[in-house]
């Protein structure tokens, strides 16, 4: 949430504090603050208004996290989509970075990018769904720390050294790639000296 929004942010949470007569602290506002910093104040207003409409009772933060982060099954299901969409924008041909690793732990585990760009269409129906089932068990249990997690999934040119194709986000494309490259050049570092 912006700084700026503070103050405004502090009004909702009084007004719905009032609305289930509750009160509200300085020290748990703070903490909803903290916990909230990730998210924009009008998807956090959207929140809220979410879950009143839907509740009767005061929110505690855990229900406006679960609003704001969605199911396990919510993320499955939109990093299907980009994974759809960027099949149908540079299929197999190109070279991709998704702004998900999970989405190249994945993919990788099903065959790669390129395989997976050539499914037919009755397979590619099965492969939707171990990937949505996959998604959800990795998120929900967390990548394996020895799981090798392609920083880019080849497609065909990649011999041509071509610039890969981000989807998504850059920036957070650009943040899990170039920590995933430090913590490889430092454990590559580590097995010379030993």
């Amino acid at each position: 949430m912006e700084p700026s929004r503070y103050k405004d942010f502090g009004e909702l949470l009084k007004g719905v504090s009032e609305m289930f007569d509750r009160e509200m602290t300085e020290t748990v506002f703070k903490f909803w603050i903290v916990s909230l910093k990730d998210y924009s104040f009008q998807e956090i207003v959207d929140a809220f208004n979410r879950f009143v409409q839907t509740e009767s009772r005061m929110p505690v933060l855990a229900d406006i996290l679960r609003i704001l982060r969605g199911s396990d099954e919510d993320k499955a299901l939109s990093a299907l989509i980009k994974v759809e969409d960027a099949m149908q924008k540079h299929g197999g041909y190109a070279t991709v970075v998704f702004d998900d690793p999970v989405i190249h732990a994945v993919i990788q585990e099903l065959g790669g990018w390129i395989r997976t760009c050539r499914l037919s269409e009755q397979e590619f129906v099965w492969w939707k769904k171990e990937f949505r089932e996959r998604y959800e068990h990795h998120i929900h249990c967390g990548l394996s720390p020895h799981q090798e997690i392609p920083v880019k999934l080849s497609g065909i040119f990649d011999q041509a050294n071509l610039q890969p194709v981000v989807i998504g986000d850059y920036e957070k494309a650009v943040g899990w790639v170039s920590k995933m490259k430090e913590t490889r050049s430092l454990s590559s570092d580590l097995r010379m000296v030993i």
